[in-house]
């Protein structure tokens, strides 16, 4: 069967530009509509896609990306919008997209605020991840039609593969984890009260490490999950993130 598949985008708007980094596993299409909000506001947002993700084969994520890799997609990001002429960006990240907006408030110039939005910047339990990442998996390729013997053969691929990686990015985490203290950018951080996948302390937990050092903008959602930004809470979390850059800017 044919399959549309998730496209990054680019939404023109003013001087002040967005990045939106998306999930692990998941595409651009997580956090569009919060990027059509933010442009609606006024704002120029890129929303590019991780590398490896956003394809028809999830066996992508691990033969074509690792945190590495993804940390140079987001560098990438900056520079697009560096060299179209944006002096002053901002940059936020849902759970592993947050890692990496993050390490851009850490490590990157012209990054003048950033966030998380339910993202672990402490040692969590990824069972959950790891095992959602595999039923989903399952379900896309029964979906697109291939063969019993083939989902068997990238089933089992992904069962070696999904754990070694989730240790990956928890090692990745630590020196950005270390990095905290030298964040002074306005920080957004939003957590989702109902996250089934993770830790709903990871959230105020960054926001009780920041508050001493910079300003921080926390707010929580009682009724959302993980990818909350595709759900019903999306638009309140969109109203919250642009009164903060209206903050910011």
């Amino acid at each position: 069967m044919g399959v549309t598949l998730p496209q990054p985008f680019y939404f023109k708007g003013g001087d002040s530009a967005v990045i939106l980094l998306h999930t692990f596993a998941g595409s651009p299409m997580d956090v569009q509509i919060l990027g059509r909000n933010v442009q609606r506001a006024g704002y120029t947002v890129l929303g590019p896609a991780f590398s490896g993700h956003a394809t028809a084969d999830p066996t992508n994520i691990f033969l074509k990306g690792n945190p590495t890799q993804w940390w140079a997609d987001t560098q990438l990001a900056v520079n697009q919008l560096k060299a179209d002429g944006h002096d002053q960006i901002a940059i936020f990240g849902e759970s592993l997209g947050g890692l990496f907006a993050v390490k851009a408030m850490e490590e990157l110039s012209n990054i003048v605020a950033g966030g998380t939005i339910s993202t672990p910047l402490f040692p969590i339990d990824t069972s959950k991840v790891a095992e959602r990442f595999l039923q989903d998996a399952r379900a896309w390729y029964k979906k697109i039609g291939i063969s019993a013997e083939t989902i068997d053969t990238k089933m089992a691929f992904l069962h070696e593969q999904i754990n070694l990686t989730l240790q990956g990015i928890r090692d990745y985490t630590v020196p950005i984890h270390d990095k905290l203290n030298v964040i002074k950018q306005p920080t957004f951080i939003a957590q989702p009260d109902a996250d089934e996948l993770i830790d709903r302390t990871v959230g105020p937990r960054l926001a009780d490490t920041l508050q001493n050092q910079t300003t921080v903008s926390y707010h929580h959602y009682p009724n959302a999950p993980h990818v909350m930004t595709y759900s019903p809470q999306g638009r309140e979390l969109a109203d919250d993130l642009v009164a903060f850059l209206k903050m910011v800017f």
